[in-house]
């Protein structure tokens, strides 16, 4: 005799179940026994207390940032990124910036209502593959340093320079061109000291925008 699997000793539990009904309830009741035990019950859907903290447990913990940190997530050392690597991020970040600032019409002028909007998408931007350079700076050892943007945090720009090395340029006292093809824009590194993705859904205000 072979073993039976579960299914089947469902359906024999069912069936004895039904049997045992049928020999107990009164004759008129018999013909809806099997009509109502077909019915579905809305409790039997309902998940237990103890099924819901279970599938807490299973959700997996992101990391802080804190922990991305010391886990050395954010350390890139001067030699590790080649520049000739960093290049097609580059022009993917100009194809993207150029789409998102119409750069296929004209720059609006200054003094014009569509600058407002130029300028507040601009500062929204995702500047991770952004050509830069410093033009001025607090630390003078910094003007003159020109790459792409590897990394945009909350304080720094890190940028790889044409021969390979990796230097962190602090935001708050710079001053930076930001090259897109042949247009070049200056922008004050202390309008940047917020994390992108928080920049991206900040509203700036309009003295801001002068600066550009």
């Amino acid at each position: 005799m072979g073993k039976m699997d579960c299914t089947d000793l469902e359906n024999e539990a069912s069936q004895t179940v039904v049997k045992f009904l049928e020999a107990n309830v009164p004759r008129s009741d018999i013909v809806n026994i099997r009509t109502e035990l077909k019915k579905e019950f809305l409790l039997g859907k309902t998940k237990t207390r103890d099924r819901k903290l279970k599938l807490r447990k299973r959700r997996t913990r992101l990391l802080t940032r804190n922990e991305k940190k010391n886990l050395g997530f954010y350390l890139i050392p001067r030699g590790s990124i080649k520049y000739i690597d960093i290049e097609p991020l580059h022009k993917i970040w100009v194809d993207y910036v150029s789409q998102i600032l119409e750069l296929d019409k004209s720059v609006p002028d200054v003094t014009s209502k569509q600058w407002e909007q130029f300028t507040q998408t601009l500062y929204k931007a995702d500047f991770n593959g952004s050509m830069l350079e410093v033009v001025r700076s607090k630390c003078p050892s910094y003007v003159g340093k020109k790459g792409i943007c590897i990394m945009d945090t909350k304080n720094t720009f890190k940028i790889v320079s044409p021969n390979d090395l990796v230097t962190t340029i602090p935001k708050k006292e710079s001053i930076f061109n930001v090259y897109i093809k042949n247009l070049k824009l200056i922008v004050f590194g202390k309008h940047f000291c917020i994390r992108p993705a928080e920049r991206s859904s900040k509203k700036f205000k309009s003295i801001l925008h002068p600066d550009l």
